[in-house]
C-alpha cells in the first residue's frame, strides 16, 4: 500500500490536466464519458469503503442523472427491434434464427408465416413483400352427410405479398368429384381473396395479432355440380401464443352460401380454430382444430339440389381432428390432417394432405 501511495503523486503529475466540464467544446465531449464518470465514482466509492462493505446498491450519483433517459432510449430500441424480428411470425418462431426485416423479404422461408392450408383457420400474418407460396393438397376428401354428397378435390392456394402486410390470394377446390345423384368430375370456380395483417401481437396487454380477409368465391370455370354462385365473405383471424408454447388460431367471420333446400342466399356464421406445438424440434408441429360453420370451409364451393328431408333448418357442421406441418427445409413444408363430424350434417370423416412452397 505504502508504495502505490508513493507512486500517486508521479502519476497524477504525468497525467494532463482535466478540461473542466463548463470548459469542453462540442469536439471534447465523449458521449460515452456519463458512463466512465459513474463507472469512476462507482470505483473511488469501493476504494474508500474498502472490500469489506456491502455490494454497491447501483446508486446514481449526480452525473449520472441521465440514466433514467438512456434507459426509456434502449428499451424504445428494443421493442422496435423485436416488433422487427416477430413481423409475420408464429409465436413458436421466436426459436429461430433471427434475422433483420430486409432478410425476411430477401429470402423464401417457408415457415414465416408458414401455410394457412394446414389447418382449418388461416393465420393473422401476411408474406413479405414480393415473396409467394404455393400451397397444394392433392388429395382431400369429404364422406357423405344428411346434407351434402362425399366429395374429392384438389385445393390450392397461391399467395403474393403486395406489400408486408397487404397479401393477395388466389384459392379454390381445383379439379374434383362430386357424388350423389349428380355425380361428376369437374373443375370448381375460383375465388379471390386479400388479407390484411392490422396488427401484431402484444403479450403484454394479451392482446392477438389480428389480420382481415375480404373475399369472393366466383363462378369462373365451375359448372352446375361445384357452382354455388358468386358469394362474398369476410373473416377475421387471431394468433395468440399461450403457455407451454401452445400457439391459438381461429378465425370468426360470415360468408353468402346458397341455401340447400331452396337456392336462395343467405349469411351465415363460421368459427375455425386450432392449438398448435413444436415437438421434437422446431421444425416438426402438431395440433388439433376444428369449426363451426354452415359453409363448411369456405374454398369449397359444392351445393347439391334441395334437399329430401323437408323442415330442417338452423342446420350447422361441426368438426374436430389433427394433424401435423413438418417443415422440410425454408422452402418446403409438408402437412396431412384427419377430422371427424360431431352431428348429421357434417362429413363423417374429412381428411386431406399437401405441402406448401415458398418462393
Amino acid at each position: 500500500m505504502a508504495v502505490i501511495l508513493a507512486i500517486l503523486p508521479l502519476v497524477t503529475k504525468a497525467t494532463p490536466a482535466a478540461i473542466p466540464e463548463n470548459q469542453k467544446t462540442a469536439a471534447d465531449r465523449d458521449e460515452f464519458d456519463l458512463f466512465r464518470q459513474h463507472g469512476r465514482q462507482q470505483a473511488e466509492n469501493g476504494w474508500e469503503g474498502g472490500a469489506e462493505d456491502e455490494a454497491d446498491d447501483h446508486s446514481q450519483p449526480a452525473v449520472f442523472d441521465e440514466s433514467a433517459q438512456f434507459r426509456t432510449h434502449a428499451s424504445h430500441d428494443s421493442s422496435q427491434y423485436l416488433e422487427a424480428f416477430l413481423k409475420g411470425r408464429y409465436q413458436r418462431s421466436r426459436g429461430r434464427e433471427i434475422e433483420d426485416t430486409e432478410t425476411w423479404r430477401a429470402t423464401p422461408n417457408i415457415s414465416n408465416p408458414g401455410t394457412d392450408l394446414a389447418n382449418f383457420p388461416d393465420s393473422a400474418f401476411t408474406l413479405p413483400q414480393g415473396r409467394a407460396y404455393i400451397e397444394f393438397s392433392p388429395f382431400n376428401y369429404y364422406s357423405s352427410s344428411k346434407i351434402q354428397p362425399q366429395e374429392f378435390s384438389t385445393e390450392f392456394l397461391i399467395r403474393y405479398g403486395a406489400t408486408d402486410d397487404i397479401e393477395l390470394r388466389l384459392f379454390g377446390s381445383g379439379y374434383n368429384w362430386v357424388g350423389g345423384q349428380t355425380s361428376a368430375w369437374s373443375f370448381a370456380p375460383l375465388g379471390f381473396d386479400v388479407k390484411i395483417q392490422s396488427w401484431l401481437e402484444k403479450p403484454e396487454y394479451l392482446l392477438p395479432a389480428m389480420g382481415i380477409e375480404v373475399y369472393v368465391q366466383t363462378e369462373w370455370l365451375g359448372n352446375t355440380a361445384t357452382n354455388g354462385g358468386t358469394q362474398p365473405g369476410v373473416s377475421f383471424n387471431f394468433d395468440q401464443s399461450l403457455p407451454w408454447e401452445i400457439d391459438f388460431e381461429y378465425n370468426l367471420g360470415a360468408a353468402r352460401v346458397q341455401d340447400f333446400e331452396n337456392g336462395e342466399n343467405e349469411w351465415t356464421f363460421g368459427f375455425q380454430w386450432a392449438l398448435q406445438r413444436d415437438f421434437l424440434d422446431k421444425d416438426f408441429a402438431l395440433f388439433i382444430h376444428g369449426y363451426h360453420d354452415t359453409t363448411r370451409r369456405r374454398r369449397s364451393s359444392s351445393s347439391t339440389p334441395a334437399s329430401p328431408f323437408s323442415g330442417i333448418s338452423g342446420y350447422s357442421e361441426d368438426a374436430i381432428g389433427g394433424g401435423f406441418i413438418w417443415t422440410a427445409n425454408n422452402r418446403l413444408s409438408i402437412y396431412g390432417q384427419t377430422s371427424a363430424g360431431l352431428n348429421e350434417f357434417s362429413p363423417a370423416l374429412i381428411s386431406y394432405a399437401g405441402f406448401a412452397v415458398a418462393f
